[in-house]
């Protein structure tokens, strides 16, 4: 018992004496402009230098308020210096609240979903129609820069960015900004790959040639304001270094009005897309059910027009928050789901061809209609039908109207008459199959519906 009572006071003598040596040591290490924002905002909180550990690193607002007062108050190096003195002398070993592993998990969940996708797009093709457009080799694209916009939040995260930004170490700050900076070129591009991919494949369904100038016109605009919105990224800050690397001096745009215009563009675009067919298909001799049917499968492929206006409830503090690691989590997560949805909704409206091919049974049906059925003919597929009637709107200019008239000196003093008189031309396919051209037509997407009369969608 005797011995008992010796230890435990040696123990506490030791353990100050320990503390006041190593708080001897972080005085000495700290910068002047770091003690005196420490003396200036932990005093007044009750923190005490001897137990800063149990006091400081436990609150996130005198952190960020200490971190505040730092980035105002000292240098660079300065400020690279108490940042390592917190992590490695203060707070060692402390929690700390981190998203990182929520980035990670989202990421390989959403390119689980994605890429699987894509391949499914191209095996559609490969095995239906056996062809590739313009519309296919766009998404193929957008597929390769989509593997380093996977692969950068997934590094980015295991180097920090997901904890509060006096929570990562110092030597990886700058890595984080470079490779930020790169995939926000690459989220334009992969966003513009998609919208084109979805002009494309109108290109080579419409025929109209006013329908064709304003897809045209569309084209031109998304990629105009791509190339636009990729230069002001490029040089965002000037110099460009200045970026990632804070020790040089520039000046940067303002980054939180440049995401709202951008946003808004990209909005207003995807909604223009969505609503560029509707006038083609209100002309179309179908129930309102089956206008309906292909307006929405027109309009899937603009679908990630929702994931960009949830997005925009996110990007309101970007620019503006000094915890960039930790706030931007959402807006990370959201850019990429937004990128990876207007990819795999680009890639839906190419697999029913493919379902049809490989389950019959459930995508497929052979129903027709008793008027079908009485008619020596075979019936039309549901596909040719749904040609036809395209033609017929869509090849309006190949049909002319002619108007003459006839006096009566010329008809044997009968009364004057107007002959109206209509011509048609008839096209005809190569290799002496109508659905071949079909095919060619709507790349594969008709066959989907082959053997099905027009009652059934």
């Amino acid at each position: 018992m005797y011995t008992r009572n010796i230890i435990v006071p040696v123990a506490l003598l030791i353990s100050q004496a320990l503390a006041a040596t190593n708080l001897t040591q972080l005085l000495a290490d700290i910068p002047p402009c770091t003690l005196q924002c420490a003396t200036t905002l932990l005093l007044p909180a009750g923190c005490e230098f001897t137990n800063l550990t149990a006091c400081l690193c436990t609150s996130v607002d005198l952190q960020r308020n200490l971190s505040l007062c730092v980035l105002d108050a000292c240098t660079v190096s300065e400020q690279a210096v108490t940042l390592t003195s917190l992590q490695n002398d203060v707070c060692m070993g402390v929690p700390y609240p981190s998203r990182s592993r929520e980035i990670i998990r989202d990421i390989i969940i959403m390119a689980a979903v994605t890429f699987p996708v894509i391949a499914l797009r191209f095996v559609s093709r490969r095995i239906v129609t056996n062809m590739m457009g313009w519309d296919d080799w766009a998404i193929g694209v957008s597929a390769l820069i989509m593997i380093p916009m996977t692969a950068i939040p997934i590094i980015n995260a295991t180097r920090g960015f997901g904890n509060h930004f006096w929570d990562v170490p110092v030597t990886n700050l700058e890595g984080l900004r470079k490779l930020y900076y790169i995939s926000q070129i690459m989220y334009s591009l992969i966003l513009a790959a998609a919208k084109m991919s979805i002009l494309f494949l109108y290109l080579r369904i419409f025929l109209n040639k006013t329908f064709r100038l304003a897809t045209y016109i569309t084209m031109a605009c998304v990629l105009g304001q791509t190339i636009a919105f990729a230069l002001v990224i490029a040089f965002q800050c000037t110099p460009v270094d200045s970026y990632w690397d804070t020790t040089i001096p520039g000046k940067c745009i303002h980054s939180q009005a440049f995401v709202y215009s951008a946003a808004g563009i990209n909005i207003l675009e995807d909604l223009i897309i969505m609503f560029l067919p509707v006038m083609e298909l209100r002309a179309l001799k179908l129930d309102l059910r089956k206008k309906f049917a292909l307006g929405f499968m027109f309009a899937l492929g603009s679908f990630a027009c929702i994931t960009s206006m949830i997005r925009l409830k996110y990007i309101i503090s970007y620019g503006t928050s000094i915890d960039l690691t930790y706030d931007n989590v959402d807006v990370i997560i959201w850019s990429v789901l937004e990128t990876f949805t207007a990819i795999i909704c680009a890639s839906l409206m190419c697999f029913r061809p493919l379902l049809v091919r490989l389950l019959p049974a459930i995508f497929q049906s052979n129903k027709t209609t008793t008027a079908s059925m009485n008619t020596p003919n075979p019936p039309q597929s549901w596909g040719q039908l749904v040609s036809s009637r395209l033609g017929s709107k869509l090849r309006s200019g190949n049909h002319g109207i002619e108007l003459s008239s006839v006096d009566e000196e010329t008809r044997g003093g009968k009364p004057k008459e107007i002959r109206v008189q209509t011509t048609w031309v008839t096209e005809t396919t190569t290799g002496g199959s109508p659905e071949r051209g079909l095919h060619e037509k709507y790349g594969g997407w008709s066959e989907s519906h082959a053997n099905r009369s027009d009652d059934s969608l």
